[in-house]
């Protein structure tokens, strides 16, 4: 067999999703079923680094490809897969080779491997190259039975018996006129404790206000984002669609998560929807799913790739290297 590896060019565009469907049959959309896939390999944005692809050179098919963009200022992270049936001929090695050489020139002092964990020979193709893993975000499937999640409201006058509100992010933004900023104070503050996959030697980085609302923005059904609150102060939030489950450190141990969480299925149960793949790497969140009857599938293996550091040896001062 013959393969050239090359720049991605426009009329690549769609190869990466084929080879991600010929990697992963059992990812399948479903449209009463919203879901989160591991390690798809699909994660980059339009604004990618670099990208590549590898082709088959009797049948013209792309067979493998690489993208590589930058998370933060000199951290990268790479998504890469090559078709079942065009393993064994060093194609990810070379792939591979391609990002980990412009990281090097970008001046990358870290990069990025997400892998399934039954994955084996993925796990053990990273692990070569020096990558150690940073954690494990967990994909958690519910599928709705039975009676229940029969009401959104029984989960929701339970908080509201123990003095907690729920409304929407459809009515805060009608009723608010500083809805962004509160949710936005509560957001921060709940991100104490969350797991990174890449943590940051400076302390956590900042997610802008601007950076927030566009999520918020993007979001599928406001009027399904569930928003707790306490004496005018938002406390907690979820989505069946996005963004996920958060309530403030101050808040937590009562119940919040559990009650908001069930709501928000019963109220996905109430619209027709048939149940949800989720993901959390967070403890606490792995317990509130379990509770509720989610079940683990999969989990995707977070690895990182460090760059040497250029202190205290000969040439210190140049760029480090990641070898």
């Amino acid at each position: 067999m013959s393969y050239v590896l090359r720049p991605w060019a426009e009329s690549d565009a769609g190869s990466d999703r084929q080879i991600s469907q010929a990697i992963y049959p059992e990812y399948r959309e479903e449209p009463d079923h919203p879901a989160w896939f591991p390690a798809q390999q699909l994660g980059a944005p339009r604004e990618y680094s670099s990208r590549y692809v590898a082709v088959d050179t009797r049948t013209d098919q792309r067979v493998g490809y690489a993208t590589l963009w930058e998370l933060r200022p000199r951290r990268y992270r790479f998504d890469l897969g090559v078709r079942p049936e065009s393993l064994g001929h060093g194609l990810g090695g070379q792939l591979f080779s391609c990002v980990l050489n412009d990281a090097q020139e970008f001046g990358a002092t870290g990069i990025q491997a997400r892998v399934r964990d039954d994955k084996t020979e993925a796990l053990a193709f990273v692990r070569r190259r020096d990558f150690a893993e940073s954690h494990r975000m967990g994909a958690y499937r519910l599928d709705i039975a039975g009676e229940a999640f029969a009401s959104a409201q029984t989960f929701f006058r339970e908080l509201h018996d123990s003095g907690i509100e729920v409304t929407t992010l459809a009515a805060v933004r009608e009723e608010d006129a500083h809805w962004l900023e509160r949710l936005y104070e509560l957001y921060s503050a709940a991100r104490e404790g969350w797991p990174d996959p890449d943590p940051d030697p400076q302390g956590p980085s900042a997610i802008s206000m601007e950076q927030f609302k566009s999520w918020l923005d993007g979001l599928r059904s406001p009027e399904v984002f569930f928003i707790a609150t306490h004496k005018q102060q938002h406390v907690g939030f979820t989505s069946f669609f996005g963004i996920g489950t958060a309530v403030h450190p101050e808040y937590r141990g009562r119940g919040i998560a559990t009650l908001l969480k069930a709501g928000s299925v019963a109220d996905a149960r109430g619209r027709g929807l048939r149940g949800q793949t989720t993901s959390t790497a967070s403890s606490a969140m792995q317990r509130v799913l379990e509770k509720l009857g989610y079940r683990r599938t999969w989990s995707e293996v977070r690895l990182l790739k460090e760059a040497a550091s250029a202190q205290g040896k000969p040439g210190a001062g140049s760029a480090p290297e990641l070898h």
